[in-house]
């Protein structure tokens, strides 16, 4: 049953520990100023009720409604534990032999009912041989159970046997295909450079990637510096055309270092 009360709609572990606690016989004063005084609680009254908080009434209801619900639900969870336990016990008691167990006992009690019978079918020996053949058939039920169970998990084991086989041979069939030099060449992808290629060897192997090594900078050749003394060697007679020859080049020696002036080729004034 789906409730929609204020306690039904708060937090499970809240639920869970209010039901402990009534359990337990707390007051209803006291829990409800507990659940009131919850920041979470609040939030859901807040959203949900307009703010409006637990009442003494919504208690009752709960307690009527959902933590009776609660107790059952408790009470099946214990038997199923003491179930699991007395399980268990018997067992280990019978080395998990139980139904062979119960064989044994049906076929004494068939044979001290048969041991104690003169011959003559009264009703009393039928229906003592009734209750044998209802316990036989029940008997028979639980054994089909049982073996239905061990079927499935024989089954079970059977498929997981072949699903490893199945892989060990599909491994075995990729070396044999692996070998092979062509399509040995395809899967080591000869494309691929030797760095890309340990990198995937090693996300192959789940290996954390290399840390990239530093361009290494010695030895490498740097751009030859502009010589700051060197000079454009200017012409006198302006730019050699394509053909031409310059007649007059200014020589080193020619240049007067200190008035800076060039002397004339004839070492004397033209006049116009």
């Amino acid at each position: 049953m789906t409730r929609n009360g204020k306690i039904a709609r708060l937090p499970r572990e809240i639920r869970d520990e209010l039901n402990r606690r009534l359990r337990n016989g707390e007051q209803g004063g006291p829990l409800l100023a507990w659940l009131n005084a919850r920041p979470d609680v609040h939030a859901v009254l807040s959203r949900e009720f307009r703010g409006c908080a637990i009442s003494k009434q919504n208690l009752c209801e709960w307690r009527a409604g959902g933590f009776a619900e609660w107790q059952a639900r408790q009470e099946t969870l214990d038997q199923a534990r003491e179930l699991k336990a007395d399980a268990t016990e018997i067992t280990a008691a019978t080395d998990g032999k139980l139904t062979d167990h119960l064989a044994t006992v049906l076929a004494a009690r068939y044979a001290a009912l048969l041991a104690g019978w003169n011959g003559q079918v009264t009703d009393e020996f039928r229906r003592k041989l009734r209750i044998h053949h209802v316990l036989c058939q029940d008997f028979v039920e639980l054994c089909r159970s049982g073996h239905s169970g061990e079927r499935l998990k024989m089954e079970q084991e059977r498929l997981e046997r072949e699903r490893e086989k199945t892989e060990e041979e599909l491994v075995a069939h990729f070396e044999r295909w692996a070998r092979k030099p062509m399509l040995r060449d395809v899967i080591c992808e000869k494309s691929l450079t030797e760095e890309e290629k340990g990198r995937r060897m090693r996300e192959l192997f789940g290996l954390a990637p290399e840390k990239p090594e530093r361009a290494a900078t010695d030895g490498l050749e740097k751009p030859a510096k502009e010589d700051a003394g060197a000079k454009t060697t200017e012409f006198a007679s302006g730019p050699v055309k394509p053909g031409q020859t310059q007649s007059n080049p200014v020589k080193p020696s020619q240049t007067n270092f200190a008035t800076g002036q060039t002397p004339s080729a004839n070492n004397h004034e033209v006049s116009a």
